[in-house]
């Protein structure tokens, strides 16, 4: 009786939380309906004083990872798809005129050669690591650390630069930023706080700074 119990109450568990999940899930998506483009705060990225968090370029999906930090081998990694494609929005951040001031990443090194051929630079944050496999203590810890820097106001005009995992931004803001490469746009506020303001697609950065070129001519 004890092992159909304890076996029962596992069942449950992972049924709450998959039930959590999924409600956290269309949560999200509602708050994603609301979000502009990437034109909707293409003002306010060129003066500065907003945060960027990027997802990671897109990765070679096959990869099974057994996580070393110190080794990339042993990691999910970009694809040559993903390094062109984060090539790219840095190219439409240059082209579009936005300028980029602190530029933080997770440790995977999918996030640090985001950072590194998107922005040419950047600094390891470790409470940026992937969130989805701590426990709930530690989990909550890395929440309230992003919360934190999403409403942490950049310097001298610029914009912040966040680049980490889907895990992170759900458990501080909600929000599951899908697919690879995508970025939300957030806005610190004075009480502390921070509101989300656009979802940006990876491809809209480019088509975007085309668009705009196209106009002048």
């Amino acid at each position: 009786m004890a092992f159909n119990q304890a076996a029962v109450h596992k069942r449950f568990t992972i049924a709450a939380a998959a039930y959590a999940m999924l409600v956290a899930s269309m949560c999200a998506m509602g708050e994603e309906r609301k979000l502009g483009g990437l034109e909707s705060v293409l003002g306010e990225l060129r003066k500065g004083g907003l945060v960027i968090f990027v997802r990671h370029a897109a990765t070679e999906q096959s990869t099974r990872e057994e996580v070393d930090l110190s080794k990339c081998e042993t990691q999910r990694n970009l694809s040559p798809e993903g390094r062109e494609q984060a090539a790219q929005i840095g190219e439409g951040f240059r082209t579009l005129g936005i300028p980029v001031g602190t530029v933080v990443t997770s440790p995977f090194c999918r996030c640090k050669d985001t950072a590194q051929l998107a922005f040419g630079r950047f600094s390891v944050e470790r409470d940026l690591s992937f969130a989805l496999k701590t426990d709930a203590a530690e989990t909550k810890r890395l929440a309230d650390s992003l919360r934190r820097m999403l409403s942490t106001p950049p310097t001298d005009a610029t914009n912040t630069i966040i680049v980490a995992h889907t895990a992170n931004l759900q458990e501080a803001a909600s929000l599951w930023p899908k697919p690879e490469g995508a970025a939300y746009v957030f806005r610190p506020l004075a009480n502390g706080g921070f509101e989300a303001l656009a979802k940006i697609a990876p491809e809209e950065w480019t088509k975007v700074a085309l668009r705009r070129a196209e106009r002048t001519h």
